[in-house]
Parts: structure tokens; C-alpha cells; sequence
């Protein structure tokens, strides 16, 4: 149908807009229903008091899908209505309005021209104590949770998430110092999982770590090696860290903790020490650091309690029982030979 035809169907003898058939309303820009959408990038930095807008498609199904945060207005460029009908039909059966600009109307209500077309409203949970937040997790059994310091660059906030949720964490906790995880850029990077993971942004490194202590978990710290020209004092008051891939490895603790700081400096020597261990991952060629997404997942892959890591576990303890058994059993029959000659 003609643009023309399908801008004359939406509106009525008021001018006021109708739903078509898909539940979208079409609007423009003036329209105060999507005022919360305007000039994206500078309400970033103003904010957006317990409201956040989150972007793009996945992060939209996310929160539509796994969300634990009330979903208030989904607000697309016309080009994406017949791509995200699925999507949208999911919206609407929530019972959140859906709209839809022209193009060049989007482009202006947002302003710039680089979008994905697809942007939704949420509204902030209420911020929780880490004590509270980890104490909502079960008592017992195996458990993976992420703990930030000091973490504020966006892209490494939203990729702490999708870390995260990649290997089974069961939440992340920053302190009050890290970067604010409702950030549109956070939500984009965590491809929307930072809608899903229980999160929390409150209180100090040591409000945080005695939380996932008293919670259960073993808190391993990350950080260089004690080669690393940036090593500090911490070495020399409790020893040098230990490579991740040694530690405790036919024995890792079912709940463990990751500490992980800020891109550059890395943990303060302050949630160094109040760490249960320090743990660095080897390197070859000199490195000594990755970033902190990074490291972060090598982490979550080498420590988290996956029912493959446990199974892999008790092979190795049955190898190893069966190999002292063996052992034993050889000595044994040596000593009755022994006997027997004499």
C-alpha cells in the first residue's frame, strides 16, 4: 500500500492515531507517548530517573522473555514492524503499547542516524543490599556469582552479563564505585542478559565481599602475576597468587565468587586482602593482563560448578582412588610373596 494510503488509514476524524492490525500505533515524533525516547544520548548522561531504555531486538525478547523488570513501551522504526511481528505480538499479549515512526521521524525523535530501530522503556527494580540480593540465592548446592570493584566501563559491565550468563551465574554484584548496569550501552553489550541475572550496584567492596562470604561462596580474586611490574604489596602480606588452572583443581569449592576491578588498575589492594584467594591466569609472551571481560570468562569457564565440571571431578577422584587402591593392592600381594619365601 501506498505510504500515503497507509498514513491516511491510521488516523481518525480527530487525527487521532489508531492501532493497525499488528496493535502498533503509529506516531510522530511530537507525540508526548514517546518523549521518553528523545535525544537518546544526552538523557543518557542526564538520566532518567527510575526508567531506562534499553535497544535492539535481542534485548527487547530478552526482557520479554527472561526480564525480571517491567517492560513500559516498545518504540520501533516502521522498517522493523514485519520483521518483529512475532516479537511484537509477544509485547502486545503483555498488554505494552508498541510504536512505530517513520524512519525519518525515528532518526530525529532519537537523534542520530546509527540505530537499530528498535527501542524499549523498562522501569528500574528497587536497589537491594549484595546481602539481600545473595541471600535470595538457594542455601546450598552449587552456586556461581560475579562480584565487581570499581567497574566502570560500559562495555565491560554489559560483558561481565553476558559472561555470566554464559557459564551460570546465579547473580552479579557491584559495589557502589562500578558503573550503573542500566546504561544503554551495559544492556546492549549483555545482549540484553543484563534484564535477567539478578543484579544489584550498592554499598562498598567490603559490603560485597562479606556478602557472598556469608552467602557461602569462596571469593577468588583476580589479578596479575606476581611478575607483573604491577604487583603490589598485597605478595609480600599473603603470598603470591596462585595460577587458576592449579588451584584446588580435582577439589573446587561448589560456590565460588569472582572478583574482578576496574579496566587498568585492576583490584584494590584493599579487596585483595579481603579475598579468600588470589588467583592469576597464565600467560604467555610477557602478557601479564587481559581485560576485564576477559578474564572474567576465563574465569567463569575454569571455576564455575557445572554439572561437567563436577562429573569431570569425580572421574578424576575415582581415577585417583582406584590408582591408590592398585597401589596398595600391589604392595600387598608383594609383602605376602615376601612372607611366603620366607
Amino acid at each position: 500500500m501506498p505510504i500515503a494510503k497507509v498514513m491516511a488509514s491510521r488516523f481518525g476524524g480527530g487525527g487521532e492515531p489508531e492501532e493497525d492490525m499488528d496493535g502498533v500505533l503509529h506516531l510522530d515524533a511530537s507525540d508526548p507517548r514517546v518523549a521518553v525516547y528523545q535525544n537518546l544520548k544526552e538523557r543518557d548522561v542526564a538520566g532518567r530517573g527510575d526508567l531506562f531504555i534499553l535497544e535492539g531486538e535481542n534485548s527487547v525478547h530478552n526482557l520479554v522473555q527472561h526480564g525480571r523488570m517491567p517492560l513500559e513501551s516498545v518504540c520501533v522504526s516502521e522498517r522493523r514492524v514485519a520483521p518483529m511481528k512475532s516479537l511484537i505480538a509477544a509485547v502486545r499479549a503483555r498488554g505494552v503499547p508498541v510504536y512505530a515512526l517513520t524512519h525519518e521521524d525515528y532518526s530525529g525523535l532519537v537523534g542520530f542516524n546509527f540505530h537499530r530501530g528498535v527501542l524499549a522503556c523498562g522501569r528500574k527494580l528497587p536497589s537491594v543490599a549484595p546481602g539481600e540480593l545473595l541471600g535470595a540465592l538457594p542455601a546450598t548446592g552449587p552456586s556461581t556469582v560475579v562480584l565487581c570493584e570499581r567497574t566502570n566501563n560500559l562495555d565491560n559491565v554489559g560483558a561481565v552479563f553476558r559472561n555470566g550468563a554464559a557459564f551460570g551465574a546465579g547473580a552479579v554484584v557491584f559495589d557502589g564505585q562500578s558503573a550503573d548496569p542500566y546504561y544503554r550501552k551495559s544492556i546492549r553489550v549483555s545482549g540484553g542478559h543484563a534484564l535477567a541475572i539478578p543484579f544489584t550496584r550498592r554499598g562498598s567492596i567490603a559490603d560485597v565481599v562479606d556478602a557472598a562470604k556469608a552467602s557461602g561462596h569462596v571469593v577468588c580474586a583476580l589479578v596479575t602475576p606476581s611478575t607483573s611490574a604491577r604487583s603490589t604489596a598485597v605478595d609480600a602480606a599473603v603470598g603470591a597468587p596462585v595460577p587458576i588452572n592449579e588451584w584446588r583443581a580435582d577439589d573446587r569449592p561448589e560456590r565460588v565468587a569472582v572478583l574482578v576491578g576496574a579496566e587498568g588498575p585492576g583490584l584494590t589492594d584493599e579487596a585483595q586482602r579481603l579475598a579468600d584467594v588470589r588467583l592469576t591466569i597464565p600467560m604467555a609472551n610477557a602478557v601479564d593482563s587481559v581485560n576485564v571481560a576477559t578474564a572474567c570468562s576465563i574465569a567463569l569457564h575454569e571455576l564455575a560448578s557445572t554439572p561437567r565440571r563436577r562429573d569431570a571431578q569425580a572421574r578424576r577422584r575415582a581415577a585417583r582412588v582406584a590408582s591408590l587402591a592398585a597401589a596398595f593392592g600391589a604392595g600387598a600381594l608383594l609383602a605376602l610373596a615376601a612372607a611366603r619365601r620366607r
